[in-house]
């Protein structure tokens, strides 16, 4: 089983966050940062796979749309949600 890990913690608008999605699941370059683009490319991930999450609890907006992709793909992932440290 490949597992990745997919970390939204600096991520701070839907753009940033497709790119740490393109770089930590090895999307292909013509990946077209959206959520079609998204879909298409979850679609071939093998569902052994295990996806590690890591975001805060009041992440960038846009992100809830993301997991819902992830979801409607039956991704086998796991979110890890940390306190955001106000002194960062």
């Amino acid at each position: 089983m490949k597992k990745y890990i997919v970390d939204f913690r600096k991520v701070n608008s839907i753009a940033e966050a497709h790119k740490e999605l393109k770089a930590s699941l090895n999307f292909p370059d013509y990946y077209g940062e959206n959520l079609d683009a998204l879909n298409d490319c979850l679609s071939e991930i093998d569902k052994e796979h295990l996806v590690y999450v890591l975001s805060y609890k009041n992440t960038f907006g846009g992100f809830d749309n993301i997991m819902q992709v992830f979801d409607d793909n039956e991704i086998n992932y796991e979110r890890i949600i940390e306190l955001k440290d106000d002194k960062q």
